[in-house]
Parts: C-alpha cells; sequence; structure tokens
C-alpha cells in the first residue's frame, strides 16, 4: 500500500492536483489505511476487472488478513495467482505462500477459474489490452485530411511568461468539409489557450468524407495540441533554467505517478503527446521507452480515469496512438461513460448510430444521448433532437432545440430540425422560413447547406402537387 506525495510545477506547470478523481490506487490505497475497508474493497474491485494488477493484489492482501471480511485463504491465493499472471513476482511468491497453508488444495483451481473470466490476464488480453504502435494504423489514415490549416495565435502573455500548456478538443466536419461543433474537453491551464486554439481550428478545412458516392458528417474527429514555446534562443535559455529549478518537483510527480494516481498520470501522458514542450523534454529524461505516453495513459485508465478511458477508447476506434481495435475502444468509452463522462456518452451513441459493425439500437443510442444531454452536452442535444424528430416526438423536439438554442441560437442544423418541426405540424410557410434562416446562418459559418436547400425544393414540390 501507498502513501501521498504532494508536487506542483510552476511556470511550465504540470497540473495542480487534489484528491478529486474517482475511485483510482491512491484513493482506494487511502481508504485502506484509514481501514475503510469496504470501500477500498469495492474500489480495488473495480480497478481489477481493469487489469490493475496493485489491485489484484490487495485484494488478496485483504482475504490473507481478513480486513474488513472474514479470512478467505484459499480466495487470497486465487487473487495472488492472478495478479501473478499479469507478471507481479511479488504476487507469485505470496501465492505459493498461501498454497503451502492450505490444506484443502482440490478448490484452489477451480476459485482461480472462477475469477479468471471477469479479471484473468486472458480475459484482459482479449477485451482491454491496447497495442500501441509508433505510427497510425490505416483507419486513421482514411479519416478526412486537412486542406486548410491557420495555426493558433500563442497568447502573447502566456508566451511572455513562458507558459506552456494543450488543448483537447473534438469537433464535427460537416459534408463540405468545415470543422462544426468544436467542443473543448479539456485543457491545461484552464482558460488561457481555449480561445486560440477555438479560434484557428473552427477555420480550418478538410477534404469532404465520402462513403460511396456521397459525402457525409464525419463525427467526433479528436485533437490533442500543444501550446509550447521550444523555438529558438529563449527556449534554450528558459529550458536550461526551467532543468534545474523544477526536476526535484517532476521527480516528485513522476512519484505520485508511480504509485497510482490517476490524474497525474493522465497529465504526465498529455504532455508526453509532444516532443517539443519544456515538460516533455523534462518527463522524457525519466520516460524513455517509445510509447511512453501511450503506457502512462494506459495506467490512468486502469486505474479508473474516466478522461483517460475515454481517450484511450477513441485512440483504439481511430488507430490514433494505439492498434485500431473498435471492441477494446468501445470498452474503454463505454467504462467513461458508465463514470458519467458526457462526451464519451455521446460518442457511444453515435458509435451505435453511424458504425456497421454494431447492430443500429436506437433506443439504446437514445439513453446514451438523454445522459449525456441531462449534462448539458450539445452534441448530444442536437442529435438526440434529430432522433426524436425520426419518431415525431414532437414534444421532446421541442424541448431540446429550445434547450440546444441556448447554447447557441442560431444553430443551422437546430434551426433546421425547427423547420420540419413545424412542417410535420403542418405549419409550411413557418417551416419555410424557418429553413431559410437556417441557410443563410449556415452561409455565414461556411457550413454545408445542400441538405437543407434540397428540402426546401421538395416541400415546394409536395405544395405543388397538393
Amino acid at each position: 500500500m501507498r502513501s501521498v506525495l504532494f508536487g506542483l510545477f510552476a511556470s511550465i506547470a504540470i497540473l495542480s492536483v487534489s484528491l478529486a478523481a474517482k475511485a483510482d490506487l491512491l484513493t482506494a490505497t487511502i481508504a485502506y489505511q484509514q481501514q475503510h475497508f469496504e470501500q477500498a474493497r469495492q474500489e480495488f474491485l473495480q480497478l481489477a476487472r481493469l487489469g490493475n494488477v496493485d489491485a489484484l493484489y490487495n485484494l488478496g492482501v485483504m482475504n490473507l488478513h481478513g480486513q474488513g471480511q472474514d479470512k478467505d485463504h484459499a480466495r487470497a491465493f486465487a487473487w495472488f495467482s492472478i495478479a501473478a499472471d499479469f507478471g507481479l513476482s511479488e504476487a507469485a511468491s505470496a501465492a505459493s505462500l498461501v498454497y503451502q497453508q492450505v490444506d484443502d488444495k482440490d478448490p484452489l483451481s477451480a476459485l482461480k477459474q472462477s475469477l479468471e473470466q471477469d479479471f484473468g490476464y486472458q480475459h484482459y488480453q482479449r477485451t482491454l489490452q491496447p497495442h500501441f504502435v509508433s505510427s497510425v494504423s490505416q483507419e486513421e489514415d482514411l479519416a478526412p485530411q486537412r486542406s486548410h490549416f491557420l495555426e493558433p495565435v500563442y497568447p502573447p502573455e502566456a508566451y511572455k511568461k513562458g507558459l506552456e500548456g494543450w488543448v483537447w478538443l473534438e469537433f464535427d466536419i460537416d459534408p463540405s468539409g468545415a470543422v462544426k461543433d468544436l467542443e473543448i474537453i479539456d485543457a491545461y491551464p484552464p482558460q488561457e489557450f481555449e480561445r486560440a486554439i477555438y479560434n484557428a481550428v473552427s477555420r480550418w478545412r478538410y477534404q469532404p468524407l465520402l462513403k460511396g458516392q456521397e459525402v457525409q458528417t464525419y463525427h467526433s474527429r479528436s485533437l490533442l495540441y500543444h501550446f509550447s514555446t521550444h523555438k529558438g534562443r529563449r527556449y534554450r535559455e528558459s529550458f536550461s533554467r526551467q532543468s534545474n529549478a523544477y526536476q526535484q518537483r517532476i521527480s516528485e510527480l513522476i512519484e505520485r505517478a508511480e504509485q497510482g494516481d490517476a490524474l497525474v498520470q493522465y497529465y504526465i501522458s498529455n504532455w508526453l503527446m509532444t516532443e517539443q514542450s519544456n515538460a516533455a523534454m523534462l518527463l522524457r529524461r525519466h520516460y524513455q521507452q517509445e510509447n511512453a505516453q501511450g503506457e502512462v495513459l494506459l495506467g490512468a485508465a486502469k486505474n479508473g480515469y474516466a478522461l483517460a478511458q475515454y481517450r484511450l477508447g477513441s485512440s483504439l476506434l481511430r488507430g490514433q496512438l494505439a492498434q485500431s481495435d473498435r471492441q477494446k475502444g468501445l470498452n474503454w468509452v463505454l467504462q467513461a461513460a458508465q463514470s458519467g463522462l458526457a462526451v464519451a456518452q455521446y460518442r457511444l451513441a453515435r458509435e451505435i448510430l453511424d458504425s456497421s459493425d454494431i447492430q443500429q439500437d436506437k433506443e439504446k443510442a437514445a439513453n446514451w444521448l438523454s445522459q449525456a444531454a441531462k449534462q448539458g452536452h450539445f452534441r448530444a442535444i442536437r442529435d438526440l433532437a434529430e432522433l426524436h424528430l425520426q419518431q415525431q416526438n414532437w414534444q421532446a423536439v421541442t424541448a431540446l432545440v429550445a434547450q440546444g438554442l441556448q447554447q447557441d441560437d442560431d444553430h443551422p442544423q437546430l434551426l433546421f430540425i425547427q423547420a420540419r418541426l413545424l412542417a410535420g405540424q403542418n405549419e409550411f410557410q413557418a417551416a419555410r422560413k424557418k429553413a431559410s434562416q437556417a441557410i443563410d446562418e449556415a452561409q455565414s459559418r461556411g457550413w454545408y447547406q445542400q441538405d437543407i436547400q434540397a428540402w426546401l425544393v421538395q416541400q415546394s414540390k409536395n405544395q405543388l402537387s397538393d
């Protein structure tokens, strides 16, 4: 069991940490140390399902000593044996010692096999373990390619202070190749670089996504963008100073990561995604393996941190960072969605609706969209309104459109949904007016509008035929 250390960067700070993350190895260990054994056991069980070898070992310890339960040497042997299968040498030694203390050895194999169905190494390999790669997979190569790039402007005050950071964002690419509905998922430091990246990325353009002969929307394009002061003499001088000033604090953060602090692991992984920041240069003195960023991210995901689980899952779905594996990607996204992360809930719904290898289940997709929409997730609100419109649930559409327009009061797709809602209620003149408003707004944003125009033409034909 491990103790807590605290560390903090200054101008190139990785994070200002707290213990606010959901169940991870560190918080579970603290619960154990405070003799909150039932809480610790439940958290260790949750982490053990993710392949967390320390949690597996700690469950063996708790069964061995009867902490929060009766002593159970047979079950302790099973947990230690499974941890040993993951490669933990101490677990193999513990299993051997416990084995010698058990009189009735016949049930041991059966108990281990029972636990292995949900916690075993083979189960973990089959359902969750990623294969990290140094280059993107074929699926990521098939994503829309950027055709126009505008570099984000480094905020002057941040640059003067030598402040570095990153922003993780997602957006859709509409059928014309325009960036649509950009969402900031996470950023460090908060409120420092978001406006700069938003202003730039919203003006990027991509080659349209073609499926067959039709252009389609590409959902959930993910980007982790780093702001770093790495160029020129200023960088070399600042790095030399900061290397000496912050090496001790970096060491403290690395120690916390190795103790199982999922939040620290997640932030370190994000910094390691670039070669060009001061923080990354300092961290790579310790994390020298080729796929260190992926392995540290996996550690955070196995420690129960939802953002790390979602980032890992989305990487597996698209072949970014790790070799593409849809089922494992969905499993990690599901873990994050079940933790209540709205963007993961939205992504799971879109995978259900979009993916040819998953049987479409609109009711299940609507459930995930509803959970995300209740948290105010805009793209979930937008897509749930579209889904209810298809099912002619007029009251639900009205409420969702109103909710969405509170965030973006002239959003073209929401206006178009309103137009079709009005047409469904036989208010044709108001519907055409609303559709024309949607076209004007789409044109002003440089977004795709041919679908709205085609709908208006069809409505005119229907009126003539009537």
